[in-house]
């Protein structure tokens, strides 16, 4: 990003004021950009063992599930100043431009101009339309998908403070839940580990978890080229089968339904006789391994081909986006995956 530190909003200010009075506590500055971007740095050196971040459960936004939580966020948003959590209201990201309105990075929220040009098989359209809940605030839902977090006990959390700290696969987070021990009167707290040696001035990252581009892209918008968790896939359709998916992981390979599909799908009537012989339910395991030297030629060729076509449509389409630097290196990257499966 070429947007440079600049001193903290009058909002910003506020919430971190409200984040004390909540009983947050951290050994992290809280930074902004000239974007609206936020980012956390360590104020002393930090080991990997290190607490980054005590939040009591009674300063999050609660709910047994992610629609449940929009809901509740959006009940908050309507209550204006009188709602217990409007300065961390006031720092969620808009749709309207204000301080921090990265939302519209979201692929939701984009042009259909826009969308038509990620020639990636339709990767991302499926995500989007399975994700797709009209029936929500599409504010608050927005800001759940790309800001909340699973305590571990079934509920789900917008965790002010925890939900500016920025992204990094590499890093094994390591979050627990200290149960209230009575004498302090403050509820369970959400323990936050750091994972990684930081020292003082430096940004301070956790993991969102194992997201591949096209989830990152999704719910945060961005992707990463160097993304460890990454996978590409592609639909397959085939004559009278059903339509399956084919995963390319970040080493090239490819999962191993896809190839039992396949030998299912293109074995002939005698090398499927061997499923008439076993007990019904463990046929399957059959197609772990190749069923024979010409079936497993025909799926390594369709795998193959179906992979090559692909990288024909990403690679075409990474040319013609250099002008939008987000999908381009979406593009790229699915592009160096699939050559790398070649």
């Amino acid at each position: 990003s070429t947007s440079i530190m600049v001193a903290l909003t009058k909002s910003t200010t506020q919430f971190l004021a409200w984040t004390a009075s909540k009983g947050i506590e951290t050994p992290l500055d809280l930074n902004e950009r000239s974007d609206g971007s936020r980012y956390t740095t360590a104020k002393v050196d930090l080991d990997n063992t290190s607490d980054i971040l005590q939040i009591p459960i009674s300063a999050c936004i609660t709910s047994d599930s992610l629609d449940g939580l929009a809901e509740r966020l959006a009940y908050e948003r309507k209550l204006e100043s009188k709602s217990e959590f409007a300065p961390y209201m006031d720092v969620l990201p808009t749709l309207d431009g204000g301080d921090n309105p990265y939302l519209a990075t979201l692929p939701r929220f984009w042009e259909s101009k826009r969308l038509e040009r990620v020639a990636d098989s339709g990767q991302l359209e499926r995500r989007m339309m399975n994700d797709a809940r009209k029936d929500l605030d599409q504010w608050a839902l927005a800001c759940v998908d790309s800001r909340a977090n699973f305590l571990g006990d079934g509920r789900y959390a917008m965790s002010p403070f925890l939900d500016m700290m920025n992204h990094d696969a590499s890093i094994q987070t390591r979050a627990r839940i200290e149960e209230d021990k009575g004498f302090a009167g403050s509820g369970d707290i959400l323990q936050l580990q750091s994972g990684k040696n930081y020292a003082k001035g430096s940004e301070v990252f956790i993991s969102y978890g194992n997201l591949s581009n096209l989830d990152t892209l999704v719910d945060y918008g961005f992707v990463s080229d160097t993304n460890p968790c990454n996978v590409e896939t592609i639909a397959v359709r085939m004559m009278g089968q059903q339509p399956f998916t084919l995963t390319v992981y970040p080493d090239g390979s490819v999962d191993a339904g896809s190839k039992a599909t396949l030998r299912y799908n293109l074995a002939t009537p005698e090398e499927l006789e061997i499923f008439s012989t076993i007990e019904k339910g463990t046929g399957l395991g059959i197609l772990a391994k190749p069923l024979s030297d010409r079936n497993e030629l025909d799926v390594q060729s369709f795998i193959a081909s179906t992979i090559d076509e692909a990288l024909y449509e990403t690679k075409a389409g990474a040319a013609e986006t250099k002008d939008d630097a987000l999908i381009n290196m979406y593009l790229s990257a699915r592009q160096k995956q699939f050559e790398l499966a070649i």
